[in-house]
């Protein structure tokens, strides 16, 4: 009796080459295929039929084909390429980043299936690698393509992790799937029916979500602080109520006129007080109870929250470092040559001072000429200024004519006197 042979013996399985050959037993084998399977035969090299939905009888084994072996009556090589053709998912995991920086993980969907007509192409990835193709090497085989072409430029399109949740996000992977990952899927001759990813939280939505959820915090501590102070009022109000009877009862019985309808709305007046005392306890311990709770998780989310801050202040530190490095550089260079400058002027004036060319009007325009050069040079000593904290002007008087002179002037602008 002939025995039924397995090809699939794992779920993840897609597609297998078998050598009929290899089947050696003493008992014929045949293969069931069912509706969502298929068989190509490969005979001495050439593809013949492809069925499915059939029992293919005496693939191998037996004495009647070991019989023909021996005579020379069959093939010298037949091999069976095996596929399933139903749907199948493969997930292919991912990492890229969005335009603003933020990174995003996850994975892609890809929903295939193996046409039968175009089942002898997954020769093509036999002639390079083992005759068992699963799920996983199915992933290998088309994970470098599909992050290059599909996933890195959808991403790239993206401006903010909201882009990743609307619809435009979605059709537009599933376009790029489909254009960009036919050419590799068709020589292998799967077709693709569905893709979309499935990308989890970013950086900026958690904090988003740690935001709602302080907020939605800080709301609740606020309703129940509110129905605190209503307790609290109604129990103030209950108690003035009872000293306001217990005075009219104490009245009433000095004066002899004590009415039982007081005694009973004052005994219920108690009792409405121990109950509200009672709620107001139990409250307050819930309360107490809830607050040590959120105090308990802000503290770990404080924690975290400081150590990412820490870390973002430290790359700041070192920005402003560089930063001061570079002002301090041009300040430097700044006052080197602000210092040539007074030389030259310096030089210039004691050379019109010796041939007797030093007039008023010749330091006038000497101070109109170095007072518009500082005026060009205020940019950078206004920076350095700010950087330092604080910028100070020293104004001096004329030894001559004791008009005001400020520090950076050479010569009274009135009567031409050189400062000392």
């Amino acid at each position: 009796m002939a025995k039924n042979y397995r090809w699939r013996d794992r779920p993840d399985i897609v597609a297998r080459l078998v050598n009929a050959d290899n089947i050696q037993t003493f008992t014929s084998r045949n293969v069931v295929l069912k509706p969502n399977e298929a068989c190509a035969l490969v005979i001495d090299g050439k593809i013949g039929d492809i069925v499915h939905d059939t029992i293919l009888k005496n693939i191998g084994g037996g004495f009647a084909r070991w019989l023909g072996d021996r005579a020379g009556m069959t093939a010298t090589d037949r091999r069976l390429l095996f596929a399933m053709t139903g749907p199948m998912d493969i997930w292919v995991p991912f990492e890229g980043n969005l335009s603003n920086g933020e990174k995003v993980s996850g994975y892609g969907n890809l929903r295939m299936k193996i046409n039968s007509d175009d089942l002898p192409k997954l020769l093509n990835i036999f002639a390079n690698s083992a005759p068992i193709l699963d799920r996983e090497g199915l992933v290998n085989i088309v994970r470098t393509e599909f992050i290059s072409r599909v996933v890195t430029p959808a991403l790239a399109a993206c401006s903010s992790a909201a882009d990743l949740r609307n619809n435009d996000f979605l059709e537009i992977w599933e376009m790029r799937s489909e254009v960009e990952m036919r050419p590799l899927l068709s020589q292998m001759g799967v077709g693709l029916l569905k893709a979309f990813p499935v990308t989890e939280k970013t950086d900026m939505e958690k904090v988003e979500q740690l935001k709602a959820e302080l907020a939605a915090a800080a709301a609740e501590e606020g309703a129940k602080t509110e129905h605190h102070l209503e307790q609290l009022a109604n129990r103030e109000a209950a108690t003035m109520r009872r000293i306001e009877m217990e005075t009219n009862v104490a009245r009433a019985r000095a004066a002899g006129q004590v009415a039982i309808e007081l005694e009973t709305e004052l005994k219920a007046l108690r009792a409405q007080e121990a109950h509200w005392e009672a709620e107001l306890k139990r409250d307050t311990a819930q309360q107490q109870l809830a607050q040590q709770e959120r105090e308990h998780a802000a503290q770990v989310r404080t924690e975290e929250a400081d150590a990412k801050a820490n870390r973002a202040m430290e790359l700041f530190e070192q920005v402003q470092a560089r930063k001061r490095e570079r002002t301090a550089q041009q300040f430097d260079q700044q006052n080197q040559r602000m210092d040539k400058q007074n030389e030259l002027q310096m030089q210039m004036m004691q050379f019109a001072a010796e041939n007797e060319a030093l007039t008023p009007e010749v330091m006038q325009e000497f101070l109109k000429q170095q007072t518009a050069q500082k005026a060009v040079d205020g940019s950078v000593t206004e920076i350095s200024s700010a950087g330092s904290g604080s910028s100070t002007i020293i104004t001096n008087s004329c030894a001559n004519c004791g008009n005001s002179l400020q520090a950076e002037w050479q010569a009274c602008p009135s009567c031409g006197t050189p400062t000392a």
